[in-house]
């Protein structure tokens, strides 16, 4: 059968990859919750900067080798979906075996050597299908169409990391067990939910792609991509937050909040940038948006003036906006079709490299 390019975004398969997304980022807003309340509850605050160097090599080294393993799955089976369930049946045990310890309060002596096993372990589950989960937009969507899908995962992710106190307070009147358990189940249908609909694009279990074009692969300039984004993304989430609480005389509301409504214009930016994004000016696009994001940051940290850094945190918003909806469409279009998986993987090394070194800064 001959190939037909589809010209269309399959917004039924990318509404599940998006659900799953959004299970992953409500797991992350969990674990940086409990981590620090379950090591202080079991007096094991000592291992908290060993479990902050094991996130970050884990978060580094993790998604390129999913992402290897995820084309060699689809090379032999015809789909990468064998990796993604992989990683999120593995995910949803580690869930289900921190809420278990967590209701069943076993001895001190058990929970010395299993907490840190397990959350290592959980941060490799997590990190195992997160990747592979993310390249298969490149099946749903024609190259044409990229930016506006991964503006979906940028409205996804920056609105429910501006929802996080929101997600905190729910999350402390759930308690630690029923979170893990709930996330445990959204993390299985999600993913359930993926891979059936992916299914459906699929020719005798062999995936169809949207369009035929097959780039060469450039794995540096693709982890640079990942860097330049993830740079960005961790300054908004781990360092604004407690920096902008100097303006909470000015404007009334904490740094935390200041940054969710920053993070909400990113995402109302990347829905009309999307639309602008075209293979001619998807380069300019990008490097404008570093230039002017990376400025106006500089900005914020060492402008006196409250009101001129509110005025650079809307700047920021746009050109940040700017860069999400470029980094990864760019970074695939520099992966060849037999490497997709593993460039998605390499471009979240990259974007792990510096959120990695500012919460090792942060210890």
């Amino acid at each position: 059968m001959e190939h037909q390019s589809n010209s269309s975004i399959q917004w039924k398969q990318t509404a599940s990859l998006l659900a799953l997304y959004a299970s992953v980022i409500i797991g992350w807003i969990a674990y940086h919750r409990y981590q620090p309340a379950l090591l202080d509850t079991f007096d094991m605050t000592e291992f908290e900067p060993l479990l902050i160097w094991a996130q970050a090599i884990i978060l580094i080294l993790t998604p390129p080798l999913a992402g290897y393993l995820g084309d060699k799955y689809r090379d032999r089976f015809g789909n990468r979906l064998r990796i993604i369930t992989l990683g999120v049946s593995f995910a949803a045990m580690i869930f289900m075996t921190v809420a278990f310890t967590l209701i069943v309060n076993p001895p001190q002596s058990f929970v010395l050597y299993a907490l840190p096993v397990l959350v290592i372990l959980w941060l490799f589950a997590m990190s195992l299908f997160t990747s592979p989960a993310i390249s298969t937009i490149e099946i749903f969507s024609p190259s044409s169409q990229l930016p506006i899908t991964v503006a979906a995962l940028t409205i996804v992710s920056d609105l429910l990391y501006s929802l996080e106190p929101v997600i905190v307070d729910i999350i402390d009147f759930l308690g630690g067990a029923a979170t893990f358990a709930v996330g445990g189940i959204i993390v299985s249908i999600s993913g359930y939910l993926l891979r059936k609909n992916s299914l459906q694009l699929t020719i005798t279990g062999k995936e169809e792609r949207p369009d035929d074009k097959n780039p060469k692969s450039n794995m540096p300039k693709v982890i640079l991509l990942g860097v330049g984004m993830g740079l960005f993304s961790g300054l908004i989430i781990e360092v604004f937050p407690d920096y902008l609480n100097k303006l909470e005389s000015v404007v009334g509301i904490s740094g935390q909040w200041i940054s969710s409504i920053v993070l909400v214009l990113t995402a109302i930016f990347s829905i009309i940038i999307s639309r602008r994004v075209s293979k001619d000016n998807i380069i300019k696009l990008l490097v404008m948006g570093l230039i002017f994001a990376g400025i106006s940051t500089v900005g914020v940290f060492t402008i006196s003036s409250n009101t001129i850094i509110l005025i650079l945190l809307a700047v920021f918003a746009i050109f940040y906006a700017m860069v999400n909806v470029t980094a990864l469409p760019l970074a695939l279009q520099n992966t060849s079709v037999k490497e997709k998986v593993f460039g998605v993987g390499v471009f979240f090394c990259g974007f792990e490299i510096p959120n990695s070194v500012i919460d090792v800064m942060l210890i």
